[in-house]
């Protein structure tokens, strides 16, 4: 396990997995993490590993543990019993003086501050790398911040590129560097392409075939948006209720066509409350046909038809899943 994968294992994880399922928009997103981190900073990160501390180790340190303790310091002008006692007990009888004693003192604390935490991560005998964090640390705070920011997400991006396996170009390599990764690209976007869109036309052939099934049943259940699920429940109902009726009651249309509109209530209401435009009893009658039409042949289909549907609807979202995930991987 890398450092970097060690240190943010949910955002290293979060992009393992978009590499995996839109893999031209984590290519996008790494190449701008790419040229968002200068060379110069990562050489100078480099430089600064050891087997304790490593940069990232550093960097985390420093955002941490010292950050707050800088921010402390710098905020402590703003403090109103300290500015009361700098007052009081160094005869600041202005603010002018009052805000240069403070001053001179922050900017000694903050020096101190950053002089102690380099020192007990790099001896002076290790001049280079004691420099270089020192050089570090005596940036403004948001500079470290932004560049220790953006040097997460350039090593983050750079290890699941890796590990998956997904081409990149750096903008910050040499032109030789570039134009291989530039070639690498475009072989492995070609390859995806054609393998997604491959696929992609033999699961629209499936979900044709599966739409036709049953006099095509299941393109209506669709176009209608009804849960097979649940009309085969209301279905289940309808047949328990006409099992208690009498023999002559149980015959008799009126009472079947009873039942049936009782137990199916639910479910013809939700569908023509969500029809936009049923203006008139005419456009809500057409609406009802519609949908009576599609449940009274669920209502008919014999139990080896509906095993046959039920397995058919859910070969069916697997392949829109499918379908969708292929779109997405081919998106950038």
């Amino acid at each position: 396990m890398s450092e970097v994968e060690r240190l943010f294992t949910t955002r290293f994880a979060a992009l393992m997995k978009k590499a995996e399922n839109r893999p031209l928009r984590f290519r996008a997103e790494a190449e701008a993490a790419f040229a968002a981190c200068p060379r110069q900073f990562r050489k100078m990160a480099r430089r600064l590993n050891r087997t304790v501390p490593m940069s990232l180790e550093f960097f985390m340190q420093w955002r941490g543990e010292l950050l707050p303790r800088l921010e402390t310091i710098q905020n402590a002008p703003h403090d109103p019993q300290l500015a009361e006692a700098f007052k009081s007990a160094l005869l600041a009888e202005n603010e002018a003086q009052r805000l240069e004693v403070l001053d001179s003192a922050v900017r000694q604390r903050l020096a101190q501050e950053r002089q102690t935490f380099v020192n007990t991560r790099y001896s002076k005998g290790e001049r280079k790398m004691y420099e270089l964090a020192l050089s570090f640390v005596n940036q403004p705070m948001d500079v470290c911040n932004e560049q220790i920011e953006r040097y997460v997400a350039y090593e983050l991006y750079r290890e699941a590129a890796k590990a998956s396996g997904v081409a990149v170009v750096d903008a910050n390599k040499n032109w030789l560097a570039r134009w291989r990764q530039k070639r690498r690209v475009r072989r492995q976007t070609r390859r995806l392409e054609k393998e997604s869109r491959r696929r992609l036309a033999a699961i629209d052939g499936e979900i044709a075939a599966i739409e036709q099934l049953n006099g095509g049943l299941p393109a209506r259940l669709f176009g209608l948006k009804i849960d097979l699920v649940t009309v085969l429940a209301a279905r289940q109902e309808y047949e328990k209720a006409l099992a208690r009726l009498g023999k002559k009651s149980a015959s008799s249309p009126a009472k079947r066509l009873d039942l049936y509109q009782k137990k199916t209530e639910a479910i013809r209401a939700g569908y023509l409350d969500s029809v936009p435009g049923l203006s008139n009893l005419s456009d809500v009658q057409q609406a009802l046909k519609e949908i009576d039409a599609v449940l009274l042949a669920i209502f008919d289909l014999d139990s080896k038809q509906r095993n046959a549907m039920m397995s058919a609807m859910k070969q069916y979202r697997q392949l829109v899943r499918e379908r969708e995930a292929l779109a997405a991987k081919i998106e950038e």
